[in-house]
């Protein structure tokens, strides 16, 4: 019998666009983004005390630290997905709309909008076309915040693979023969490894040699 073979089991499913098992609303999908199993009630509770203010929405495990949101109505589902990633039990929370020709592992949680400050450049050197330079090297450009604002930094917003280190900066060369450190910083950034660079563990959890 195991000498025999075994032919792939398919299955035709039909297309329905309604979702007749489910609840009615718009689906959310959200993660933490840390190698820890977080406690599943904790994590429901946080986030209904946090979006209290949200209207009427329901949380509900699904796996690992994998939860299904369901909200009423476009603009609560809008200022939700507005300020990803959420801090919960101070991990990062990747929260996405779920397509509905989606299975829920399809879909890429490990990609996350992060506003970024871009910090050390020159004001000479504060363009369009430079911000545009430097966000390349951070991760997907989504949206740059006017660089004529007086901040002292500039602001983008990038789409981050989390599976792979952050990129902390770069060098730029200068007129006087120097190299000037051009820093990123993240906003809304949780836990983070300052050893591999890469989100969803410790220090001490870290593998990663130096040198």
């Amino acid at each position: 019998m195991a000498n025999q073979e075994v032919e792939e089991l398919v299955v035709h499913l039909e297309k329905s666009m309604e979702i007749t098992t489910m609840e009615r609303g718009i689906k959310l999908v959200g993660t933490a983004l840390t190698h820890k199993v977080l406690n599943k009630w904790g994590v429901r509770n946080i986030l209904r005390a946090t979006w209290k203010e949200m209207g009427e929405f329901e949380v509900k495990w699904a796996h690992g630290n994998t939860f299904i949101i369901t909200v009423q109505d476009e603009r609560s589902a809008e200022r939700i997905l507005s300020q990803v990633p959420w801090a919960v039990m101070k991990q990062n929370f990747s929260i996405k709309r779920w397509p509905p020709e989606l299975a829920i592992e399809e879909i890429p949680m490990e990609l996350v909008p992060f506003w970024v400050q871009i910090r050390g450049v020159p004001l000479c050197l504060c363009t369009e076309t430079n911000v545009r330079r430097l966000a390349k090297e951070i991760g997907e450009l989504m949206e740059i915040e006017d660089p004529a604002k007086a901040r002292g930094f500039l602001r983008v917003r990038v789409i981050i693979n989390t599976k792979n280190p952050l990129a902390k900066g770069c060098w730029i060369p200068r007129e006087s023969n120097t190299d000037s450190w051009i820093e990123f910083r993240y906003e809304r950034l949780q836990d983070f490894c300052y050893k591999c660079g890469r989100i969803g563990h410790a220090n001490n959890e870290c593998a990663f040699e130096i040198g």
